[in-house]
């Protein structure tokens, strides 16, 4: 037992050194606030929309885009694909009734939902053949938005912006937020995407390139027409890393941020993020290929390493980690006058306060550089309710791995609320 103990400690402390040196690294390398102006250049936008089931929330997301994107300038001309996956609900009559102006209407009859994907392969190859035949791949860019997202015109323009600004970047991946934030889990929600993530993405900005988090992921046409999505249950990953390999450069931005729902209930928040899980599995085939690159430099290399075997990981750090703490508590109690343990319980609990100040800083941060309201004291007790959150998400990666061993790897959709969420988004654009 003594061994076991031994090793727990070893095994969680090389891991606990790993978070605090995320920690100080997030913290350090934060990218400056940007904005960009559009310019003279002609672009044209195209917003891609996957809809499977999504007649709750469908009408609300087309009626609100097509608002803002009247009022883009006149230098871009906006469309929205909407994409029906043969939904079996009244995703597509919905669809039908709507007098948006900028909307197109394609629907995969009799297919078997192969996921996110190959829906938005059917929009990109739709585009080739028809709106977007003539144009020039340089200056049109695509974006994908879920069938609960949100961006207001003045962000859509600076993400046309920055492609006319950057002539090299092949995609750009938007922040994040949530705009249904009614319970605890909607809010840990927020603060990971707004905090952690975000923060996490500018580090990666500075010491390699960003990823796609799937909504609110923008790409030129000349790239999708040489970078077609896959069928990984984590298509986004897989698609950066299918990016990064040809050369194509991905930027993030913390400034620009996309507004969708989160999940309400626990048992279908749990299935997304096995799901997340999973695919990441799905990509450890990449990570050959990814060190034998001369596109990809060594940060780059290792954080996306560590990201995709963290499911792996994940499955033994939480068992090492129980046992360590147990341990510690254990000699600390016996040994309290003569012995090191209460000392390094000590350091711990200091460590994750301060911690949580520091998160409590970055996502103050964060969203004021994106024009987001907040409130201090509720940031401060969700970094520390966060923690909770952690051990919630700890244990996605069992049922991910057991997926994937036992041949489960179908895709288990996202599934988005009803009327309830038409009056949160009602709401939250009001207030903003």
């Amino acid at each position: 037992m003594i061994i076991l103990g031994r090793i727990a400690i070893t095994i969680s402390s090389l891991f606990y050194g790993y978070f605090l040196l995320n920690i100080l690294l997030i913290n350090h390398y934060r990218e400056p606030s940007q904005h960009y102006q559009k310019g003279p250049q002609p672009y044209r936008l195209y917003l891609i929309i996957p809809v499977l089931n999504e007649a709750g929330v469908i009408t609300t997301t087309i009626d609100r885009l097509s608002r803002e994107l009247a009022k883009l300038p006149i230098s871009i001309q906006p469309q929205i694909i909407a994409v029906d996956d043969n939904s079996s609900d009244r995703s597509l009559a919905e669809l039908a009734a709507s007098k948006s102006p900028f909307l197109q209407i394609l629907h995969r009859a009799g297919n078997d939902r192969q996921g996110k994907g190959a829906v938005i392969n059917t929009a990109v190859h739709y585009l080739q053949h028809t709106l977007a035949r003539k144009a020039s791949p340089e200056t049109t860019v695509i974006g994908v938005l879920d069938a609960d997202a949100y961006m207001n015109f003045q962000d859509l323009t600076r993400v046309v912006a920055q492609f006319e600004a950057l002539p090299k970047m092949a995609m750009l991946q938007t922040g994040v937020s949530i705009n249904n934030q009614t319970n605890w889990l909607t809010r840990m929600q927020n603060f990971e995407f707004m905090c952690v993530n975000s923060s996490t993405q500018q580090l990666r900005n500075r010491l390699g390139q960003g990823i796609a988090s799937g909504n609110g992921q923008f790409v030129r046409l000349s790239l999708a027409q040489n970078n077609a999505w896959g069928n990984s249950l984590l298509e986004d990953l897989e698609y950066t890393l299918r990016t990064w390999l040809l050369g194509g450069q991905v930027r993030f931005t913390h400034t620009i941020v996309v507004q969708q729902e989160a999940v309400r209930q626990l048992p279908s928040f749990f299935n997304q993020r096995v799901r997340w899980c999973q695919g990441a599995v799905q990509c450890l085939h990449y990570l050959p290929v990814l060190w034998r690159s001369r596109f990809v430099n060594n940060f780059q290399k290792f954080d996306t390493t560590f990201w995709i075997v963290m499911p792996i990981t994940g499955c033994i750090v939480p068992v090492t980690s129980l046992v360590a703490l147990v341990t510690l508590i254990s000699n600390s109690l016996q040994n309290w006058s003569d012995g090191w343990h209460h000392l390094a319980l000590a350091t711990i609990i200091v460590i994750t306060l301060l911690s949580c100040l520091v998160f409590t800083n970055l996502f103050a941060r964060n969203a004021t550089d994106a024009h987001l309201p907040f409130k201090l004291w509720s940031i401060l007790l969700d970094s520390f309710s966060f923690q909770v959150y952690l051990l919630i998400i700890g244990l996605t990666p069992y049922a991910a791995i057991t997926r994937q061993l036992v041949g489960q790897t179908n895709w288990t959709k996202t599934q988005h609320g009803a009327a309830h969420v038409a009056n949160d988004l009602k709401r939250s654009y009001q207030r903003g």
